[in-house]
């Protein structure tokens, strides 16, 4: 296959910045790929140097976790398969140490941006790190080669589907400019257009004398001649002044141009034909086939109709404007800006309205929308009828060709009543449950009701009901939103459920030492009116905190439950039981000797009686003054074993600090204990 040879250069100067920029120039975006076909090479002179965006590779994003893959130093090239199979293609760098990288997206129908954001798009790519040629062939072995230089520069060829559209990227690792060429073959897929390309469409724009014409398929912008040589009009005596290819300013390729004529066009048949422009050629396509020369189509103009005053968008709630909808384009200098154009008609009960304003949306000094401002908010229920008059300005609305709207009319509309949600609500009290009862007084229309409870839960309807059970009382939040299928309103109430009761005390202190005086504190919650109290020894008491109580001495620890009763206003009644703890003595001490046998009796070495103590530290050391054991609990004891082994018998230096908790002074003792076996 020959191939021919299309260069597409770009201004070195402006890329040998010495800091990357944004990707901007054309080729470099998505939106601005280069359109390709299959019978030309293309090459790039330099590529210029920019900041790359990331790219969610579905594969390489799983394999490769910590590399990123981004589009940088980017030229995006676009195509449309014609013939299913596969694509073949090779990236050759102009120097051969250059990094170049790839990936194919289908992107059919689709915001080409998705790119980024969308791993399903993406058929194949390469991203070896091995410099030199690169492509998809024959050779490659799967369809996708992640980063790093365990990888080969070729993938296997993609499949590609008939009337899909592509998007290829090629992203230059290597932040150098000497270019690369791309060309295709080896795939038996073909991305070529057969068609030579047909006019579609021609429409005659009455706003500055304009044709827009719709072609089969896309051409390349620079073959348009602007002076709109490459079209002849028959019909008519006016001249073709200019040609614009429609988004040649964001692109390479078009499939529209409008043309200027210099005088209007009136009721007829009238044929476009193709022909060769002042550039010596008809529009060529991306593999620069020409559309015929002498294709023609035939553009009938019809007399101008006025545009239809009949649609206005749906009337919101609390109303303060209204939007009217054109089915065609008018002019926007024939809308009067003080409204004057519309006048509203009360045909049913709601308030009084009127118009004081109106905005227009123009666009090339034609709109299809018309904002209407009325004197206020319209808040409650009514039917009404925006009419057509004739505005200050002299005319109603005027069409694209200068055609006048008829007067007299008029699109009717409704407007609802603002609705409150705001709702009535009394509780019924219970010891096991309570149950709250909602109810709306369903005013203005409202047909939707929607009950929000604090665990989540919801009900429908103008009433509601909710039961909470003991242990879940206290403060409530109900949510409730209405609607009447145009206004909408929420309101909130917090309902306390008083009666929540929680026996709770606590003892000055759970262990009493010999003579000690218990001090009781009541923490008891609710509308309390009763108060019972056992202290298991001696006389209850009925008051909300019994008086201080001391219990018999005795040689040995005993234990007491202490049990409170409270009783509220609806008589429902909890419970609390606490044990406290005597003991004989609450002397601290250290024993002199302790038999670590297992017989379970004097098998420990500890601090006796550490019930009033804090910030307890014991330490043990051998005679060597080597530390065998240390604690901060008094609790916890040595069991005569040193790093899990028996520890000799013999005898041990011990020191003991801790804090006196009822006189708050530090005590330091030592001593010695004898450890027998």
């Amino acid at each position: 296959m020959r191939f021919l040879l299309l260069i597409i250069s770009f201004s070195l100067a402006s890329a040998l910045q010495a800091a990357a920029q944004s990707c901007r120039q054309p080729g470099q975006t998505p939106q601005s790929a280069f359109p390709v076909c299959g019978s030309r090479n293309l090459t790039q002179t330099s590529v210029p140097i920019c900041d790359g965006r990331t790219l969610r590779l579905n594969f390489c994003s799983t394999v490769d976790p910590n590399t990123d893959y981004e589009d940088k130093n980017p030229f995006f090239y676009k195509f449309t398969c014609f013939q299913a199979g596969t694509l073949g293609f090779t990236i050759v760098p102009n120097d051969l140490d250059d990094d170049y990288d790839w990936h194919i997206f289908d992107v059919t129908g689709l915001n080409v941006n998705d790119i980024y954001t969308d791993p399903s798009l993406q058929i194949c790519g390469n991203w070896s790190a091995r410099p030199g040629r690169t492509g998809a062939s024959n050779a490659g072995q799967t369809h996708i080669n992640c980063a790093g230089d365990d990888y080969p520069n070729f993938s296997s060829m993609p499949d590609l589907k008939v009337g899909h559209e592509y998007l290829l990227l090629v992203s230059h690792f290597t932040d150098t400019q000497s270019g690369y060429t791309l060309s295709f073959g080896g795939g038996t897929a073909v991305i070529t257009d057969p068609n030579t390309g047909k006019f579609t469409s021609a429409n005659y724009r009455c706003h500055h004398n304009r044709v827009v014409l719709k072609f089969s398929k896309k051409f390349q912008c620079k073959t348009l001649a602007a002076d709109g040589s490459d079209f002849e009009l028959f019909g008519t005596p006016a001249r073709i002044l200019s040609a614009e290819g429609v988004n040649c300013r964001n692109a390479f390729d078009m499939d529209s141009v409008v043309l200027t004529l210099d005088r209007p066009l009136g009721p007829g048949n009238y044929t476009i034909r193709m022909k060769n422009g002042t550039d010596g050629n008809t529009l060529l396509d991306p593999c620069d086939v020409p559309i015929a020369a002498g294709e023609n189509i035939i553009m009938t103009i019809g007399v101008p109709q006025p545009v239809p005053f009949d649609s206005i968008k749906p009337v919101g709630c609390k109303p303060d404007r209204l939007m009217v909808i054109m089915k065609n384009p008018i002019r926007c200098n024939s809308v009067a800006a003080n409204g004057s154009d519309f006048r509203i008609i009360n045909v049913g009960t709601g308030p009084a309205v009127s118009v004081r304003g109106a905005n227009v949306f123009c666009d090339d000094e034609l709109t299809d929308s018309i904002e209407v401002i009325l004197n206020g908010p319209v808040l409650l229920d009514g039917s009404y009828r925006l009419s057509l008059v004739q505005g200050t300005d002299g005319n109603t609305l005027v069409s694209e060709c200068h055609v006048q709207t008829p007067l007299g009319q008029s699109v009717p509309f409704l407007t609802s009543d603002t609705v409150n949600a705001a709702y009535t609500w009394r509780t019924s009290l219970d010891c096991a449950s309570d149950t709250i009862y909602l109810e709306h007084d369903r005013a203005h229309n409202v047909s939707e009701w929607t009950w929000l409870f604090d665990d989540g839960t919801t009900q429908s309807g103008p009433t509601a009901s909710k039961v909470y059970y003991k242990g879940n009382f206290g403060v409530k939040p109900v949510k409730l939103t209405v609607s009447n299928r145009q206004c909408q309103d929420d309101h909130i109430v917090r309902i306390d459920l008083p009666n929540e009761l929680v026996a709770a005390f606590t003892p000055e202190s759970w262990v009493l030492c010999p003579l000690d005086l218990v001090r009781i504190f009541n923490r008891s919650t609710g509308n309390i009116m009763e108060h019972h109290w056992s202290l298991g020894h001696g006389p209850g008491s009925q008051r909300r905190t019994p008086d201080p109580y001391r219990y018999p001495m005795s040689e040995r620890e005993e234990t007491y439950d202490v049990r409170l009763i409270v009783v509220d206003n609806l008589q429902c009644e909890d419970t609390v039981i606490h044990q406290l703890k005597t003991v004989p003595s609450c002397y601290v001490a250290v024993p002199t000797a302790f038999t670590p046998n297992g017989d379970g009796v004097n098998d420990f070495l500890y601090p006796l009686n550490g019930y009033k103590t804090a910030d307890l530290l014991f330490r043990v050391f051998s005679r060597n003054g080597q530390m065998v054991f240390e604690t901060r609990d008094w609790q916890r004891k040595w069991d005569g074993r040193v790093n899990g082994a028996l520890a000799p018998v013999g005898t041990y230096a011990w020191l003991l600090e801790y804090t006196n908790t009822e006189l708050n002074q530090r005590v330091f003792l030592k001593g010695v204990s004898t450890l027998l076996r």
